[in-house]
């Protein structure tokens, strides 16, 4: 939020539109958020209370909070974040599961690191991941983010990551996710 007062923002990449969430994306959103692939690596499953409480929540347009869609149809495939949490800026992601694995997240994050880097007054941003998905620790350290330090949430291990927003991003052309990489997780 250092250095810009705009919103909403909206960013474009080849693949994806970065947009503020909207009411038709309500489910899409509640889902992700309690898709239990999804929730695998985020804290685990989410209660029934909880559901409610995103089922009743306004979207909003909040500050930081984007939504992956696809151009031809407005589709949202995902979410994405890079809003400030411990005092630094904090990026973090998630996709639906059916959209895994196909190189949006590496895209999506790629797009708004670039436009960070021009609407941003912040040096660096961190990202917070649980040392077991693999597959997203990967696509950190081919960002360019390296381990500042190990730490303990939501009962696991997890790495905070931090890359410099004056460092340049890799391109979009440049293919990030690899069939060397981790699968994606699956339904249990």
């Amino acid at each position: 939020m250092e250095g810009t007062t705009e919103w909403p923002v909206r960013i474009h990449s080849p693949r994806l539109t970065i947009r503020p969430p909207g009411d038709s994306d309500r489910s899409a959103m509640i889902r992700l958020m309690t898709d239990p692939v999804t929730r695998e690596y985020l804290g685990g499953t989410v209660d029934y209370a909880s559901r409610q409480a995103l089922e009743l929540s306004p979207l909003g347009l909040t500050w930081g909070r984007w939504v992956l869609a696809r151009p031809e149809d407005d589709l949202m495939i995902g979410a994405i974040t890079l809003d400030y949490d411990r005092d630094e800026l904090e990026l973090s992601y998630a996709l639906l599961p059916e959209w895994t694995g196909k190189g949006y997240a590496a895209e999506s994050c790629i797009a708004l690191l670039g436009w960070a880097q021009e609407a941003l007054e912040d040096e660096h941003v961190i990202a917070i991941s649980q040392t077991r998905n693999k597959r997203s620790v990967a696509l950190l350290r081919k960002l360019g983010f390296t381990v500042r330090r190990g730490l303990e949430e939501f009962g696991a291990q997890q790495l905070l990551l931090e890359r410099s927003l004056r460092e340049p991003l890799p391109a979009f052309e440049q293919p990030l996710q690899t069939s060397a990489d981790p699968p994606p997780p699956t339904r249990r």
